[in-house]
């Protein structure tokens, strides 16, 4: 059985956090550009902005862990400047500078952006939000390819994490958003909104799971290793949560949008959407217990 230290801990709860934060950073300004221009979206530009700036700050944190488990000195070993050196010119230390960079310009990007109005003009101000937005996202999946399962690993795996990474940030920091919403639209609004959202997560959805098929291809040997190792069995673990989560979306889209538009039962949308929220949470969790404790160089274990 393998040994988790304080830093193992610290590692994992600051990983769960930058997954928040990169999360919020990706779904959020997706769903506030798609919602008409006339409500006031200052709660959802909220959760944008704080949850940002708690990934920016989970990310220096978390190289910091990183710092005192190499220097193995104890808490004072955060402060190691010759470890602090080491790790900040390793791909650790490149990975920490694309997420930095990735936030900082999602942030230029929403103080040029105005999402109250991006549904419905376009002008040369939301031409340059899109581009800096664009750019965010391809930072935060290209910091994926330096440290992780895939850093030993060729140029296909690397990409194909990024991308699975990036669409299941997309799709899990949409679902606040979309959660206010049921407090913010009237049902016919509401309706509209979740409607063309289920219609482009089709798609993402799609890629999510052509992408983690993949991955999982490539990472395991032998597929009876989902069963009869650590890392397979939270790997299947997480695989529950993600058809609960696809089961409640389906729910959502099938069955609930259409009553939305019937009838003023945002409520029942608004609860599925808190469950969904909270298994959301535990995947991103369980991802970050993969990354930080887990591997595959588990398998062998």
């Amino acid at each position: 059985m393998m040994e988790i230290t304080i830093w193992d801990y610290g590692n994992i709860v600051s990983r769960w956090l930058i997954y928040i934060g990169i999360s919020a950073a990706i779904g959020g300004p997706f769903i506030a550009a798609l919602i008409n221009s006339s409500v006031n979206k200052k709660s959802i530009i909220s959760y944008i902005i704080s949850s940002s700036v708690l990934g920016f700050i989970a990310v220096i944190i978390n190289f910091f862990i990183q710092v005192g488990a190499f220097s193995e000195t104890g808490l004072s070993g955060i402060f190691d400047p010759e470890m602090i050196g080491f790790l900040w010119q390793s791909p650790v230390g490149d990975s920490v500078l694309w997420r930095l960079l990735a936030f900082t310009v999602l942030g230029f990007a929403l103080l040029l952006g105005n999402l109250n109005t991006i549904y419905i003009t376009f002008n040369f101000k939301h031409a340059i939000f899109i581009f800096l937005y664009v750019a965010a996202i391809v930072s935060f999946a290209y910091s994926f390819t330096f440290v992780g399962h895939s850093a030993s690993m060729g140029l296909l795996t690397k990409w194909l994490l990024g991308f699975h990474i990036f669409t299941m940030a997309w799709w899990m920091g949409a679902l606040y958003p979309l959660w206010l919403s049921c407090k913010l639209l009237q049902p016919p609004a509401l309706h509209k909104l979740m409607y063309l959202f289920g219609q482009i997560a089709m798609f993402m959805v799609g890629l999510l799971i052509v992408c983690g098929i993949a991955l999982i291809f490539l990472f395991f040997a032998n597929p009876l290793e989902l069963f009869t190792t650590r890392y397979g069995q939270i790997l299947l673990l997480k695989l529950i949560f993600v058809i609960s989560i696809l089961l409640i979306a389906a729910y959502h889209k099938y069955h609930l949008v259409e009553e939305v538009q019937q009838e003023n039962i945002s409520h029942k949308l608004q609860n599925s959407l808190k469950n969904e929220i909270v298994i959301a949470l535990i995947i991103l969790a369980i991802t970050a217990v993969l990354s930080c404790v887990l591997g595959p160089a588990s398998l062998t274990y």
